[in-house]
C-alpha cells in the first residue's frame, strides 16, 4: 500500500510533511509541535501505515503515550480512524512498560513479582506526622512526592538530597524522610512508579540477554509526549533502542505538564548528540483551536514571543463567567447542559471543586464522564472529621463518633475514662456522651471547658447542615484546628463540603447524598466530561468551561510557571468555545476572581483598545509576529500586495505579482516593511 492509496482507503487529510513522516525514515526523528499541530494524528497515522502497508508487525512496535487512560483512547481512535481489522497495535505508558520488563525478569529469576502503587500520599503523610508531628496540607504532600519523584529520576548524590527543602515546613528534614520512605518501601516489598523506572534501567544493564530480546521487539518505537519523560525513562528508552531501530518521538517542548513525575524534557534539547543521525523537524500551525482561542492563548502564555498559528479563520466570544456565590456557578453550568447538546468540559484545578457538580449532575440523571478520585475526596480529613462531628450532634449518644472528634474539640481525653465513658453508655440509654463524661474520671479543667459547650451543643441538634458546619468550626473548635494544620479558611475541600450541605438542608439528607458519592459510577463515554485541567491532555472538546478561576485556587500562587502552563493547556482544548467561571462568595466566605482572569481580560480590552485606534489612526495600532497567519494579505513597501502561502520557523512565504518571496517575520515587522491589507 502506498501513501496515497493509505489516504484515500481513510480519507485522511494531511499535509505534506506529514505523508512524508509516515514511512521508514531510516533515523532516530523528533518532532517537534506546539498544541494542536497535529502530532498526535500523526504518531497515529505513521503506525497505522507502517502496519497497512506490511512493513512491520504490532509485535515489532513500541507505542508509548502519556498514561494508561492515553492508551485506551489511543485504542479507540486507533478503531475509530482505522477500522477493527485484528491488527490493533498495543498502546502502553512508560511506566507498564518497564513494569513489564520487571515481570520477565523475575518470572525467570523465581523471584516475586513487587507490587506497584501510583499514590504513596497516604504513607508519606503519615511518615511525617510520626518523624516530624507534621500534618502535611495537600499541597505540601505534594510538593514532597514530586521532590522524591525528581531526587530518584535524576538519581541524586545523598548532599544533593540533603539540601532541599519543603515551603513553610523548615522541621522536615527531607533526607532523613528520603531514607525512611527507601526502607518502607524496601520492608514492604513494594514499589511506587519512580521505583518501577530504576529498576527496570538496573535489570536491562545486568540482564544483557532480555535486553537483547527486548530489543528484537522494539525495532518501532514510537512515543507521544516525549516531553513528559522522565530522565530515567530517557535513559530506558535509550537502552532500548538501537541503531537500527526506526526511533519516532514527538514533542511539545514548551508545555511539560508532568512535573510532579520528574518529567525531563531537557533531555530532548541534545536528541540530536544521544542519538547518531537524529533528525529534529517542526511542526506548524494550529488545527485544534478557532482564531480568538489560538490568540487568547497566545497572549496568555507566549506574550511577546511567537505563539500559536491559528489555521482556522472562525472566531467566537470568550465568556467570563463571574458568579454572586459558588452555589449559582454550579445552577449555571447544569443549565448550560440542559440547554444545549453541545460537547462540553468542565476542567478543575483542585478535584473538590468538581465534586458540587459531579453530584449535581449525579441527582438530576445527567449523563457525565468524569476523571478525578471520589475517595480521596471523602477521606480527606476535613471531611471525615465534619461527617462524624455531624452524626454526633445528631445522635449525641453516638460513641464511635464522638472517639473519632474528641481531639479536634480540644478535649484530651485518656483511654481510661473514654472506656469509663464507652461502659456508662451501654449501662443506661438515657445519657448521652457529654454527660457519661461529666460523671466520669475526667479531669476538672476539662469538665469545665465541656459544660460550657454543652447547652450550644444540644442547641445545634435542630440546626440546618451549613449551620451545623459552621458552629463546629467557629463554637466547636474546629477552625482551630484547621489553623494548627495550616489549612486555609477557604480552602476547595471546605468550598466544596459547604456547598453540598446549603444543598441539602437536612443533615440527614446531606450524609446520604455525601455518601452516595462512594461507589457512583458515572458514564465511561458521555458528550459531557469533567475532569482536571492535567488529564484534559490529549483530548479536545468542542466548548471547555474551567470551573475554578478563583485566587488561592487557580493558582494557588501567582508566580508558579506549572500553574500557569495548566491554564494555559486546558485554554488549548477548547475547539469552539471557551468559558472561565469564578465567584466572589461562597456561604461565609468571601472570594477572589483569578488573576488570571484579569489578566486575560485586561489584553482583551487592550486590543479593542488599539482596534478602535486603528480607526481613527491607522497606523497605531502595531503590527505583531502573532497578526501574521497563512492565508492573509499584506502589503510590502516596495512589493505591493501579496498573500501569506506558509509561515514556517519565523519565516513567511508570500506570493506577489512577480513570484513567491520568502522573508524574515520579525525583520519585515521591525522594519515597518509589511502592513496588513
Amino acid at each position: 500500500m502506498t501513501e496515497v492509496d493509505f489516504l484515500e482507503e481513510y480519507d485522511l487529510k494531511l499535509d505534506e510533511q506529514q505523508v512524508a513522516l509516515l514511512t521508514l525514515q531510516q533515523h532516530p526523528m523528533l518532532v517537534k509541535g506546539k498544541s494542536g499541530s497535529g502530532k498526535t494524528f500523526l504518531f497515529l497515522s505513521r503506525i497505522a501505515y507502517l502496519l497497512k502497508s506490511e512493513m512491520a508487525q504490532k509485535e515489532e512496535m513500541l507505542n508509548i503515550v502519556y498514561d494508561k487512560r492515553m492508551a485506551k483512547e489511543m485504542t479507540k481512535q486507533y478503531r475509530f480512524y482505522f477500522g477493527d481489522d485484528g491488527e490493533i497495535p498495543s498502546f502502553v505508558d512508560i511506566y507498564s512498560f518497564a513494569y513489564a520488563l520487571i515481570r520477565r525478569h523475575c518470572e525467570a529469576t523465581g523471584r516475586l513479582l513487587p507490587k506497584a502503587y501510583r499514590d504513596m500520599s497516604s504513607v508519606i503523610r503519615r511518615l511525617c506526622k510520626d518523624m516530624f508531628a507534621i500534618t502535611l496540607t495537600k499541597e505540601q504532600c505534594s510538593e514532597v512526592m514530586g521532590k522524591i519523584s525528581e531526587c530518584r529520576n535524576l538519581m541524586m548524590p545523598e548532599k544533593q538530597i540533603s539540601e532541599i527543602m519543603i515551603a513553610d515546613r523548615k522541621n522536615l528534614d527531607f533526607l532523613a524522610l528520603y531514607k525512611e520512605y527507601a526502607k518502607f518501601k524496601d520492608k514492604k516489598d513494594i514499589y511506587d512508579y519512580d521505583d518501577i523506572l530504576a529498576v527496570a534501567t538496573e535489570i536491562l544493564v545486568k540482564d544483557t540477554v532480555l535486553l537483547e530480546d527486548v530489543k528484537k521487539h522494539c525495532h518501532f518505537v514510537h512515543v507521544d509526549d516525549a516531553q513528559e519523560l522522565s530522565f530515567l525513562a530517557h535513559m530506558l528508552l535509550k537502552m532500548v533502542s538501537s541503531s537500527t531501530h526506526e526511533l519516532f518521538l514527538c514533542a511539545d517542548m514548551d508545555v511539560s505538564i508532568a512535573q510532579h513525575r520528574a518529567a525531563y524534557p531537557q533531555a530532548l534539547d541534545a536528541f540530536t548528540q544521544t542519538y547518531a543521525n537524529g533528525e529534529i523537524l517542526t511542526r506548524n500551525g494550529n488545527y485544534r483551536n478557532n482564531a480568538t482561542i489560538t490568540d487568547a492563548c497566545n497572549r496568555f502564555y507566549y506574550k511577546d514571543k511567537e505563539g500559536l498559528q491559528s489555521i482556522s479563520q472562525e472566531t467566537c466570544e470568550l465568556k467570563f463567567k463571574g458568579f454572586a456565590d459558588l452555589s449559582k456557578l454550579y445552577a449555571y453550568a447544569l443549565k448550560k447542559v440542559e440547554e444545549d447538546e453541545e460537547e462540553t468540559a468542565f476542567l478543575y484545578h483542585d478535584f473538590a471543586m468538581a465534586v458540587p457538580l459531579i453530584e449535581l449532575f449525579k441527582e438530576k440523571g445527567i449523563s457525565f464522564s468524569y476523571q478525578g478520585n471520589m475517595k480521596h475526596f471523602l477521606q480527606d480529613k476535613f471531611v471525615r472529621d465534619m461527617w462524624n462531628f455531624i452524626e454526633l450532634l445528631i445522635d449525641p449518644r453516638d460513641m464511635r463518633a464522638f472517639y473519632e472528634v474528641y481531639e479536634a474539640m480540644g478535649l484530651d481525653i485518656s483511654k481510661r475514662v473514654l472506656l469509663e465513658v464507652s461502659e456508662r453508655l451501654k449501662a443506661d440509654e438515657a445519657v448521652d456522651v457529654y454527660q457519661a463524661l461529666m460523671e466520669s474520671s475526667y479531669k476538672q479543667a476539662g469538665k469545665k471547658k465541656l459544660a460550657s459547650l454543652m447547652e450550644r451543643i444540644r442547641m445545634a441538634e435542630n440546626k440546618s447542615t451549613l449551620d451545623m458546619v459552621i458552629f463546629i468550626k467557629e463554637k466547636m473548635g474546629y477552625n482551630e484546628t484547621l489553623r494548627k494544620e495550616g489549612i486555609a479558611m477557604n480552602a476547595p475541600v471546605i468550598l466544596a463540603f459547604e456547598i453540598l450541605a446549603q444543598r441539602y438542608e437536612d443533615p440527614d439528607e446531606f450524609l446520604y447524598h455525601l455518601g452516595a458519592l462512594k461507589d457512583y459510577q458515572a458514564d465511561p463515554i458521555s458528550r459531557i466530561t469533567i475532569c482536571s485541567l492535567a488529564d484534559a491532555k490529549g483530548y479536545e472538546y468542542d466548548r471547555v468551561c474551567i470551573l475554578d478561576c478563583i485566587r488561592g485556587i487557580l493558582p494557588q500562587k501567582e508566580d508558579s510557571q506549572k500553574e500557569r502552563m495548566l491554564f494555559y493547556h486546558g485554554m488549548t482544548r477548547a475547539k469552539h468555545e471557551l468559558e472561565f467561571f469564578a465567584s466572589k462568595r461562597c456561604t461565609t466566605h468571601r472570594l477572589e476572581i483569578s488573576p488570571y482572569l484579569y489578566e486575560l481580560h485586561e489584553k482583551m480590552e487592550e486590543e479593542k483598545r488599539n482596534e478602535t485606534a486603528t480607526v481613527a489612526t491607522p497606523t497605531a495600532k502595531k503590527l505583531r509576529l502573532t497578526s501574521l497567519k497563512r492565508g492573509m494579505m499584506i502589503r510590502h513597501v516596495q512589493l505591493g500586495e501579496g498573500k501569506i502561502m506558509k509561515i514556517a520557523d519565523g519565516m513567511m512565504h508570500v506570493k506577489f505579482a512577480d513570484g513567491l518571496k520568502q522573508m524574515n517575520m520579525k525583520l519585515c515587522i521591525a522594519n515597518k516593511l509589511i502592513e496588513l491589507c
